[in-house]
Formats: C-alpha cells, structure tokens, sequence
C-alpha cells in the first residue's frame, strides 16, 4: 500500500511539472482570447490579402478568412498550445533560463503563430482546392497582426508596484498526496506554491507568504477536511480546490495537517481528528 501512494505521488509531480511546462505557451493563448476582438481586423486584412494575392471573389476570400480564422481559434491555437511541449522537452535544458527563457517565448509566439496559419492554410486547401504555398502568405499576414499585438501587449506591461522588481514563484510538491477520507471518498492534494516579490535592490518585500495548496476531491458538494499549519490551532476557513494558508516565512518543507469530520453525524466537526501531517517539500528554482 505505501509503495502505490508512493508511486502515486511520483505520478501526480510528474503532472504537475508537465503543467509547469506548457505555462509560457497558456499566457499566449489566454491573451490572444482576451484580445477575441483583433479576430475583425485580422479578417478584414486576410480578405483584402487573399483578393490581391490569389484573385479571388471578395466573397470567396471573406468566406476563406472566415472559415480559417473559425478553425484556427477553435481548434488551431489550442493544438498549438498543447504543441509546445515538444519544444520545451528539447530546448530547456539548453537555454539559460529553461521553461521561461526569452529564447522560448520568442519561440512560442513564432511557432504558434506558423503553426495557425498553417492549419487555416490547410482547412481551406482542402475546401477550395488551392495550393498551400499560395495561400501561406495571405494567411501569415493577418496572423501577424495578432501574435504581434499580443507580443506587443506582453512585453511592454508595467509593474504595477513601482518598487518591486520582480518575483519568483516557488513550487512546493506534497509527499503523500493521495488520500482516502474517513467518508470512504478520494482526496487528491496536487502542489503548494507561493510568490517572492523582490525590490529594486533586490531585497525581499513580502512580510508574509500566501501559500495556495490545490486540491481535488471526490465529493466536491462535501466538507469533510480541513488544512492547517502544524502548531496552528485555527484553520481559517477553505475553499472549492484550493487552500490559502498565510506564513510569516518561507521553509525548505512546510507541515500541513489535514484533519477530517468524524463520520458520525452526531459528532461531525464537534470532535474533528487528525488524519495525516503532509510534508510539502520545496523544489529547486530553474537553472539560472
């Protein structure tokens, strides 16, 4: 029995690191949908284009960038997103700063935005009968618009404190991080993690840490658990899938306690008991 929860932690960091991966790749597609609106102009422009480059009817080439730009939102940039694991398993541990390396967010942008553009090429190939090197270009130049604008955006936000220079997050993995209730229902604890913020001199601003513990449980209309920091004697309160607990400072491993409502109805929270003590284990930052 140890050894499965044992594995089954191993599996559970394992999926946390694959999240952690994709992360560079999230922020693009998170922008490009708060930015839906550029879909218009970037239509207008790939009409305009298709009309000019391949001769189109003006109502061929808006239905084309049309049906491209509805494939390539849909199913295209989420394709892609999912894509950029195969870069960052070859490329991050050739870059100085790995996963979030400014060689792999050039990378994202560019290979996203081919990526689009070649699938909105192929949808229309395939309905129209054109050629994939004719309608390539038409295609990138509207494409270019967004990823661009989105670069754009991205690269010229401002802190929005103007002493803090920057932060580092910090990834905590729980050992163990399965677990069956008292209710006989399955308690899946994933990561803890927190955020540094640090000044222009490069000291640490944070009085204290918000540390956010994810969780997933079988019965999510239940509360049946608690978590709290070993020596609290308050929890505090907790939320659907995820736990706020505030630190005064950051350790190398952090005690959680996680303490469960006794199955009988008439004692419940009265009489709760402490189950198990969870070791989160702080993780090396990425190579500098």
């Amino acid at each position: 029995m140890y050894d499965d929860r044992k594995q089954n932690d191993t599996n559970n960091n394992k999926k946390m690191i694959l999240l952690n991966i994709v992360w560079p790749a999230v922020y693009v597609y998170d922008e490009i949908w708060r930015f839906w609106f550029l879909v218009f102009a970037t239509i207008v422009i790939e009409t305009f284009t298709i009309m000019a480059m391949l001769k189109y009817s003006f109502k061929k080439s808006f239905l084309a960038s049309i049906i491209g730009n509805l494939v390539s939102g849909l199913v295209g940039t989420f394709v892609m997103m999912w894509a950029m694991l195969f870069w960052h398993a070859l490329v991050d541990n050739f870059v100085p700063h790995a996963t979030f390396d400014i060689t792999n967010w050039v990378a994202t942008y560019i290979l996203m935005c081919l990526g689009s553009v070649f699938i909105e090429a192929l949808t229309i190939k395939l309905i129209f009968k054109g050629t994939l090197k004719r309608l390539f270009i038409p295609f990138l130049i509207g494409n270019l618009l967004t990823y661009g604008f989105i670069a754009y955006i991205m690269a010229t936000k401002t802190d929005k404190e103007p002493n803090k220079k920057r932060t580092e997050q910090v990834l905590y993995f729980p050992t163990p991080s399965s677990f069956t209730l008292l209710d006989s229902t399955k308690l899946l604890i994933y990561t803890a993690n927190t955020e540094i913020s640090y000044g222009k001199d490069d000291k640490i601003l944070n009085t204290n840490y918000s540390l956010e513990i994810l969780f997933e449980k079988e019965k999510s209309e239940n509360f049946q658990f608690e978590l709290r920091l070993v020596g609290d004697k308050y929890a505090g309160g907790i939320e659907d899938g995820r736990k706020l607990i505030q630190l005064d400072k950051l350790t190398d491993t952090i005690g959680i306690v996680l303490e469960q409502k006794k199955s009988d109805p008439a004692k419940g929270w009265t009489a709760p008991i402490i189950t198990d003590t969870i070791i989160f284990v702080k993780q090396p930052k990425t190579k500098e």
